[in-house]
């Protein structure tokens, strides 16, 4: 017999030697088991890192940018679409004049009608009462050549006239009716333009309302986000001051920034002493810097918000300092402010 029993498959199942060199290995590794479990429990109660907050304020600055962009872009839609449901309201109104003229049009050209024939059917009864006059009764009853010239004459414009009344009231009256057959058409056309333009005009006012109700909602949880961010951010420099001279601040690449702010800003109403402090907090000055988070320039933009309707410098380059600026300014004085930078916009006009 061998000094180990070896079953047709497996590992040794006798002999205490084996086993005395499994157990421990088994104990280590229930060891490390544990280990790991209560690290893993210990990093779900650990709050989230200074970073991971700092991310979910840009997310929702970013957020709050692209909601007032595309409201800039509603406002400008529900403009546009006033102008039409203005102009299709005023169509509608001509048309409608248009079809009570032919409608009156219409009920003279009945009376008129109505008229002549009642005047034929008069003259007809007077015939047949008197006999008609025929050329006979005018070449035996003229006293002279004249006078049968005359009334001949007469009686061929008489039977004339009375036919070319009737024929031409007729024809007024079939092209009225034609009329007031196109009139109808084109009005049902206008309403039907006008119900269009009022359903698009409230579709986008909805809308609008629905935008500004969720940014006011994504204003809310920044300023909620930068309350927390205070205590363990550091608030910015107090030397983060514009320069005394009127030349100052090389903005890392294209140029003094200190004039081209000081003129958009009063040109919109707003602080330049802030928008320096803002534009140092956001870039340090730079135009060409690029964040982690894909925002660029002096004042940190987002591609899509650089691009919304609400900039009328979106067509620059989003690295153009001067054109920044120029957007920045109108953006502040808009309202977008807190939404788009804070808790930056909050510090740099703190007392500005």
């Amino acid at each position: 017999m061998p000094a180990v029993g070896l079953t047709a498959r497996g590992p040794p199942v006798l002999r205490g030697s084996v086993l005395e060199h499994r157990r421990p290995i088994r104990r280590l590794a229930s060891g490390a088991l544990v280990a790991l479990l209560a690290l893993s429990a210990a990093a779900v109660l650990v709050p989230a890192p200074a970073s991971a907050r700092s991310g979910h304020l840009q997310g929702k600055r970013a957020q709050a940018r692209a909601l007032a962009a595309e409201i800039a872009g509603l406002d400008a839609k529900i403009g546009a679409a006033v102008t039409r449901y203005s102009r299709a309201t005023r169509a509608l109104e001509a048309v409608r004049r248009q079809l009570r003229e032919n409608r009156r049009r219409q009920r003279l050209a009945f009376r008129e009608l109505t008229i002549a024939r009642s005047t034929l059917a008069a003259r007809a009864v007077a015939m047949y009462k008197h006999e008609d006059v025929g050329p006979m009764d005018a070449v035996f009853g003229a006293a002279d050549l004249s006078d049968l010239v005359t009334q001949l004459s007469m009686i061929k414009t008489i039977a004339r006239s009375d036919r070319d009344v009737v024929r031409a009231i007729e024809a007024t009256r079939r092209d009225l009716a034609d009329r007031a057959e196109s009139l109808e058409a084109d009005r049902r056309t206008a309403e039907k333009l006008v119900g269009t333009c009022k359903s698009a005009l409230g579709t986008i006012r909805i809308r609008l309302e629905e935008r500004r109700s969720a940014l006011a909602g994504v204003r809310s949880e920044i300023r909620r986000l930068a309350a927390g961010a205070r205590p363990s951010s550091a608030a910015p420099a107090p030397t983060v001051e514009p320069p005394d001279q009127a030349d100052g601040g090389d903005g890392g690449g294209t140029g003094p920034w200190w004039p081209l702010i000081r003129s958009a800003a009063a040109s919109n109403g707003v602080s330049a002493r802030g928008m320096f402090r803002l534009m140092m907090i956001e870039s340090g000055g730079s135009a060409t810097v690029v964040s982690p988070g894909g925002f660029y320039g002096l004042f940190q933009y987002a591609p899509s918000t650089w691009k919304g309707d609400w900039n009328p410098w979106r067509s620059s380059s989003i690295t153009d300092g001067a054109a920044q600026i120029k957007a920045t300014a109108l953006a502040i004085r808009l309202g977008y402010g807190h939404a788009w930078w804070d808790p930056s916009y909050s510090w740099a006009f703190q007392g500005a």
